[in-house]
């Protein structure tokens, strides 16, 4: 008898030992879960920092339109620290209140509009759309966010997808 109850008592060690790895399994995966589709929100490149740079370039835009008396079309000067883009500059015509303003009412030229103030490499996430109603162009990120830019009085909306 003595033999049956050692085994029991091993075989419920066991069992006990068991259902322990399993609850570790279910939090490591739950853990390893919630991680990996954290840097996967990460990894994506989210409008909402293109928002604070547009945001930084028109504020740089209108100074330099300001220190060069206004003139139509203005010439950006802008400077980087890399030696391989030392100084770049661009062109966009410029409203009378003194926000950049697309060269076409058209997604073309909202399209360029955003080129030449952010810089070509993020229209491959960035769908645009233009209102010719409104003169609103819309920029659109892969996770529903937006940017509209007002052409007509250079405001700058951004907005949330709603949950």
């Amino acid at each position: 008898m003595l033999s049956q109850h050692k085994a029991d008592s091993e075989l419920l060690n066991v069992y006990g030992k068991l259902i322990a790895l399993i609850i570790l399994l279910i939090v490591l995966f739950y853990l390893s879960f919630n991680y990996f589709g954290s840097i996967k929100q990460l990894g994506q490149p989210s409008i909402q920092v293109e928002h604070t740079r547009l945001l930084n370039v028109l504020g740089v835009a209108r100074s330099q339109w300001l220190m060069r008396s206004k003139p139509d079309i203005l010439l950006l000067d802008w400077y980087s620290d890399s030696q391989e883009h030392a100084s770049s500059t661009g062109q966009v015509r410029m409203a009378a209140g003194g926000w950049p303003i697309p060269d076409e009412t058209s997604v073309a030229g909202c399209r360029r509009l955003l080129i030449e103030l952010l810089g070509p490499g993020y229209m491959k996430q960035i769908d645009t759309r233009f209102n010719p109603d409104t003169g609103v162009c819309r920029y659109l990120g892969e996770s529903g966010e937006s940017i509209s830019y007002q052409t007509t009085s250079g405001r700058v909306i951004f907005l949330t997808q709603a949950r």
